[in-house]
């Protein structure tokens, strides 16, 4: 395969021989490390690479045989899945051993934990690194409560059948989206759900202490998170505060509040909250005497101080004006 056939070709950034050079440039794009190529001969090393919040994908070349040493990651993850090739990975001082081969399987290495990733010559991968807060907070979203810990995926996954596919497969949409002019990634808020995708995806696609929790059939239909959450938000509807106040209430991040109720409420936390609020209105306006009470006033008792959008969103859920409840 040419340079330019290429997976991620248009987002070229390391193509050289020299050891150092490509030791420098692939730590910067994911971690610090080691790179030998057997007593430093010429690599044939090529790396494209897209970079978010959320996970950095590259297409990997060393074209030598190279072995590469790591510390502890610390703050991301780093996914290895073999598209031609081999490799040979190890973690925890060699008491983990994985060999990958390409288009079959594929190698994780974790924060806490040093490893070695050993290369053939004819070796290509998708190298993937996912920092640990987002993450992180997105397994904590799809499961309703907070991760406090790293998680210990296994080694090596498949990449034939069943979950490691459906991972493989979220890789390949997204970058050929990524490669595809006009492709919907281009759009920041699709490529973040392309991304989350993919998020999503190696949480089911690879083994960790979560992965029973995560598979299990719901037997609540609200996780303890949303009850808790809801349960604040209905005492306190008439008092100012902000969702990130909120989630820092609940012991949680905004992310993992927003993912939260996405799944098991279907809105998120600031439609939720203003839902509230609505409906406290409307009991105040059926309430109310006309007379005595007018319709900026009872609005801006929940904190509805812009009059139209107020208007709007009262009118989408009741299918009246306030004006009108409030005359009735």
């Amino acid at each position: 395969m040419s340079p330019a056939e290429e997976p991620l070709a248009a987002h070229a950034v390391m193509n050289t021989a020299d050891v150092d050079e490509a030791q420098h440039v692939v730590s910067e794009v994911y971690v610090r490390h080691e790179l030998d190529s057997l007593g430093g001969r010429p690599l044939d090393a090529r790396l494209n690479s897209i970079a978010s919040e959320r996970l950095t994908l590259g297409y990997l070349v060393y074209g030598a045989h190279a072995s590469l040493d790591l510390p502890p990651l610390e703050h991301c993850y780093h996914v290895n899945l073999t598209l031609s090739g081999r490799t040979e990975v190890t973690r925890r001082r060699g008491k983990e051993r994985a060999v990958t081969e390409g288009a079959r399987s594929g190698a994780v290495l974790i924060p806490t934990e040093d490893s070695t990733v050993q290369w053939t010559p004819e070796a290509t991968q998708f190298a993937m690194k996912f920092p640990r807060a987002p993450l992180e907070e997105h397994l904590g979203g799809l499961l309703g409560h907070p991760i406090h810990d790293a998680l210990d995926f296994d080694v090596s996954m498949d990449l034939t059948a069943g979950p490691g596919a459906a991972l493989m497969g979220a890789v390949r949409f997204l970058q050929t989206e990524m490669d595809r002019p006009g492709g919907i990634a281009a759009a920041p808020l699709a490529r973040a759900q392309l991304e989350t995708y993919v998020m999503t995806a190696l949480l089911h696609g690879v083994p960790h202490q979560y992965t029973n929790e995560l598979a299990a059939p719901r037997t609540e239909d609200r996780p303890m998170l949303v009850r808790q959450t809801q349960d604040y938000i209905d005492a306190h509807a008439g008092e100012a505060f902000s969702i990130p106040q909120l989630a820092r209430r609940m012991g949680v991040s905004t992310r993992t509040l927003q993912v939260t109720f996405a799944r098991h409420v279907g809105m998120t936390p600031s439609e939720y909250v203003r839902d509230v609020r609505l409906t406290r209105v409307h009991a105040d306006l059926l309430a109310a005497n006309p007379a005595d009470r007018s319709v900026t006033e009872l609005a801006a008792t929940w904190g509805f101080l812009h009059q139209g959008r107020f208007s709007e969103q009262y009118r989408a859920k009741y299918g009246r004006l306030p004006s009108q409840t409030l005359r009735s």
